[in-house]
């Protein structure tokens, strides 16, 4: 029985080196540059806060994914990128419970100035909000888990490059808080009381 045992520990080692190997083989690389496209540069994103120029801006996506990868260097050219992957068909999946709660205060955001309109293509859209999920955890409504991360927002200009123009602080905000801190923002950025 000991040596059953021994032979299951050595293959279940091996196949986690095989494993291991495996990943850094397949990760050498963005997925960018294999396609042909230019990557983003911290050029295309603007300074947190600066919502200058989106006070004509009128249509409104959401795109909300759960970040699998961290990238410290820069987190809003993730989520050009998430963007960038949605207008070519290949949208990361959505996280149900954020977009969810994300949606519930841009619609009451909507409903009351009736200055914005929601787009469902995210081609026709002028502002995209971009929630990563960065955390969650289970909660009593197995629906409805606590869930946190960061906003992000991208205006789109009459070029159609996307720009970071707003990005809440921190990555550990729950979806009502930082769609909350950025309304607030965008209301003074419009003039809207």
């Amino acid at each position: 029985m000991r040596i059953a045992v021994k032979r299951i520990a050595g293959t279940l080692q091996t196949l986690r080196a095989l494993l291991c190997l495996a990943l850094l083989a397949c990760g050498g690389g963005p997925a960018r540059a294999a396609a042909g496209q230019k990557p983003y540069t911290r050029d295309e994103v603007a300074p947190r806060g600066s919502l200058a120029e989106v006070r004509g801006l009128r249509r409104v996506a959401l795109l909300v994914s759960r970040a699998l990868v961290v990238d410290a260097r820069d987190p809003a050219l993730i989520a050009l990128e998430d963007y960038r992957h949605a207008l070519e068909g290949q949208a990361p999946r959505q996280h149900d419970a954020a977009a969810r709660r994300v949606a519930d205060k841009i619609n009451k955001y909507i409903r009351k100035y009736r200055t914005t309109t929601a787009v469902e293509d995210l081609a026709d859209a002028d502002l995209v909000l971009v929630f990563k999920v960065t955390g969650q955890r289970r909660s009593a409504l197995p629906d409805d888990p606590f869930v946190w991360g960061k906003l992000f927002v991208i205006a789109v200009g009459s070029d159609r490059t996307p720009r970071v123009v707003w990005e809440s602080e921190g990555d550990n905000k729950n979806p009502e808080d930082a769609t909350g801190d950025f309304i607030k923002a965008f209301r003074n950025a419009r003039g809207e009381k």
